[in-house]
């Protein structure tokens, strides 16, 4: 991901909440437990400090065992960076099929952030994401997976096999814009408009880029 949310990016990239109705009941049990175990990993680094709470700490707090909890998120850090939403295919092509490929991104971004609903814990991972130099360090190492997976999806929206250097500057500068609207953001305690400030990053890094479009 950039420093920010973990960006699972393979073709297409908008993520939406997994569906429970899709779910069988142990993906269910499991979603909720990752959910819940986050909620509280969050709330004793709030209270403690990152540095100052071990995964045993968490699992204790959560009411599991260490090895669950390792099993669940495999690092402390993956506490911070994990992100229950996967990627909705369907809407991404309509995207790709509509736009180019930096505009389908941003309106991705913004339909996907929209389907969220409360963006509270968004916010708090995101707070971690930038004060936490392990955190840090760990969403970058994701960073540079997702960007090279972002400019092989552009490379495929050209029917091509194989990433341009037109492909590798287009997905850094889409990567630049997204951690620049989520910095920003963060630093205004939630206050500012995240969509609005995806847009300003977009329309900054590519000039021409057509104006937001997200309905079906």
């Amino acid at each position: 991901m950039t420093v920010t949310v973990r960006l699972q990016l393979t073709f297409i990239f908008v993520y939406t909440r997994a569906s429970m109705s899709k779910l069988n009941l142990r993906q269910r049990n499991r979603l909720e437990a990752k959910r819940r175990l986050q909620d509280v990993a969050l709330t004793l680094f709030e209270e403690r400090g990152f540095d100052n709470v071990t995964m045993q700490d968490v699992a204790q707090e959560g009411e599991v065992s260490e090895s669950t909890l390792y099993r669940y998120f495999g690092t402390k850090e993956s506490l911070v960076v994990w992100d229950e939403y996967e990627l909705d295919s369907e809407i991404g092509r309509r995207l790709f099929k509509k736009q180019p490929p930096a505009a389908a991104f941003r309106d991705a971004l913004i339909t996907a952030f929209a389907t969220q609903g409360s963006l509270a814990t968004l916010l708090r991972r995101v707070r971690f994401l930038y004060a936490t130099p392990q955190v840090h360090a760990a969403a970058v190492e994701q960073e540079f997976e997702d960007r090279d997976e972002l400019a092989q999806a552009f490379a495929m929206v050209r029917g091509s096999k194989e990433r341009s250097l037109e492909d590798d500057v287009l997905a850094g500068a889409c990567m630049a814009a997204l951690d620049a609207a989520m910095n920003h953001w963060q630093s205004s305690n939630g206050e500012l408009n995240l969509s609005s400030l995806l847009e300003q990053a977009f329309a900054t890094c590519f000039p021409a880029i057509p104006p937001v479009s997200i309905s079906s």
